[in-house]
């Protein structure tokens, strides 16, 4: 790994890396702009933002390029967690007030890469049209490249992808490195969401480009090349490259890539099968503030609790998936199927309830990568359901390993009884790439449907090898309890076990924990996904069966006590 640092701090490119348009800043201004950045690299990025709207106001005349310096760290504060609308009022103010079209350019080309969905798109535009203007290659490809990436612009995914490639021939007439390094990455993102094998091989490429000893604005560049690589090969099932871009973009990385980089190995650590790892990197990333990373630590934190703890927290993590989505598709789908999962494991209503619109998305996209999770959870979750939406994902899968071992083993789940062979080709694939909890439930899957004695324990062994190495005791405890593979003959982990009931049913000790707690009948609808008269009559049963028993005795009762405050 040491050599793999070394080599990431090595240019590739000759010429300057300072990701900047403004060449001329002045003495105020580049000392304003040191303060902001320090601010936000001790996390408070709001602070950063104050300092440089204080700039402006402040009476001292501003140049363009003073201004296009203000707009570039606005835009970098606003990726790493400056709040609200503000930002955005300012650098529209920074664009009217500019006199030549390459700023205004250099202002719109700031906001896109601030921006999400179809506002990339409009600021690329207008920032085309300045460049243009101003007769500036590397602003076009810096543009054209922004116009290339966001799939609900419009744009067909072959379009997208030629105007990627146009962008990076122009980056590279203009031989800055930071240009080619930020154009190579989107090419790279517009051909993984496409689903091409050289995706990975691309974000390598990209992220090599610049030399780890930065500036702020520019290690942005790099780290979130090494980021989108890292990520790209959790999905691709690469995990060891994974944890190398990794390793290399926390050497580039500042500020909230801190988080950003913790909440890709707390990925990876709970798909390889690390769930302690996974749980103090969740954390980390979950002491971020920049937009979204919270949510990813949050959801990994959420898969390690259903794996590791005795009883599930009923957070809301709704929105966990909303935001994770919305930062990255991918992860968001994996949070999704994590949702699900907990939902099902709870025997909530309609668990995978919220896998379909996941789904859909990713077919109004066009994203052939990074659903995957969601489709499995819903085959193992609800078969049925599952059937019409396999079918219609059935054009988008990649070729990537990882895809085609879950493809494998979604159509060992629909194929029933005529499931075997493919349920084990999947498992077997997955084991191989180091996934031993996807795994391990994909020969639990075969064992039930195995063609003979000899096949069924091999599979329910091999799963249960699998758990117990990956410390999986939810996993572990449902493949013990299955009484069609004779789970008697397996040990169940103690922290999945003597739950105490007092009498109650499943879903009415469900009831009596929250309201233990101290929720009221509205709110345990909500977190059980019941109706209201539902939940009150559970809450009756409940008090026909103990009585008028203080929340603090009816914790005691079930065994809680340390979980109420």
């Amino acid at each position: 790994m040491n050599d793999n640092v070394s080599e990431a701090r090595r240019a590739l490119l000759p010429g300057t890396s300072h990701a900047s348009f403004a060449a001329n800043v002045s003495t105020a201004v580049r000392e304003q702009l040191r303060r902001a950045e320090s601010a936000a690299l001790g996390g408070r990025a709001d602070h950063g933002f104050d300092i440089l709207r204080d700039t402006r106001a402040g009476g001292t005349p501003l140049a363009d390029d003073d201004r296009i310096a203000l707009a570039e760290m606005t835009s970098l504060l606003t990726r790493w967690g400056a709040p609200g609308p503000a930002p955005w009022e300012f650098l529209d103010e920074l664009a009217a007030a500019c006199h030549t079209p390459r700023a205004r350019g250099a202002v719109f080309l700031a906001q896109a890469r601030a921006a999400r969905g179809k506002a990339m798109a409009e600021y690329g535009t207008r920032a085309l049209f300045e460049f243009t203007a101003a007769g500036d290659i590397g602003g076009q490809a810096l543009a054209l490249s922004r116009m290339s990436f966001p799939a609900d612009a419009g744009l067909s995914p072959s379009y997208r992808r030629e105007l990627a490639r146009r962008a990076l021939a122009l980056a590279k007439r203009s031989g800055e490195p930071w240009i080619i390094a930020l154009v190579a990455g989107m090419l790279a993102a517009c051909e993984t969401y496409q689903g091409r094998k050289r995706a990975p091989g691309r974000w390598r490429q990209a992220a090599s480009l610049l030399p780890a000893d930065l500036d702020a604005v520019t290690g942005e560049v790099a780290a979130l090349n090494y980021l989108n690589w890292a990520l790209t090969c959790v999905y691709f099932g690469d995990y060891p490259t994974a944890l190398e871009a990794v390793a290399r973009g926390r050497v580039v990385g500042r500020g909230p890539w801190v988080n950003k980089f913790a909440a890709v190995e707390a990925l990876v650590r709970h798909r390889t099968g690390h769930l302690d790892v996974a749980r103090e990197q969740a954390a980390v990333a979950r002491a971020g503030t920049a937009p979204g990373i919270r949510e990813l630590g949050t959801a990994v934190a959420a898969a390690v609790t259903f794996e590791t703890a005795r009883r599930l927290p009923y957070d809301d993590l709704e929105t966990v998936v909303t935001v994770a989505y919305a930062t990255s598709p991918p992860c968001g789908a994996t949070a999704a199927a994590t949702l699900a999962y907990i939902r099902h494991a709870r025997r909530e209503p309609r668990p995978a309830r919220g896998l379909p619109p996941i789904l859909r998305k990713a077919r109004e996209a066009e994203h052939h990568f990074g659903w995957e999770d969601a489709l499995l959870a819903l085959t193992e979750i609800a078969p049925d359901a599952a059937r019409d939406e396999a079918a219609a994902m059935s054009r988008f899968w990649s070729p990537s390993p990882r895809a085609a071992a879950i493809r494998s083993v979604v159509e060992g789940h629909l194929a029933g009884k005529r499931g075997w062979a493919a349920l084990v080709e999947g498992a077997d694939a997955l084991a191989a790439m180091g996934e031993p909890i996807t795994a391990g439930r994909a020969y639990h899957a075969a064992a039930r449907v195995a063609p003979s004695p000899t096949e069924r324990t091999h599979a329910r062994d091999r799963a249960a090898e699998l758990f117990t190495t990956a410390g999986a005791d939810r996993s572990l405890a449902t493949l013990a309890r299955d009484r069609f593979l004779h789970g008697g003959l397996l040990h169940v982990p103690d922290n999945q076990r003597h739950q105490v009931n007092a009498g109650l049913t499943p879903r009415e000790r469900d009831v009596a924990v929250l309201a233990a707690q101290g929720f009221t009948a509205v709110e345990i609808a909500d977190r059980l996904g019941i109706t209201v008269g539902t939940a009150r009559n559970y809450v009756l049963n409940v008090r026909r069966k103990f009585g008028s028993v203080p929340k603090r005795r009816l914790a005691l009762v079930l065994g809680m006590v340390g979980d109420v405050h």
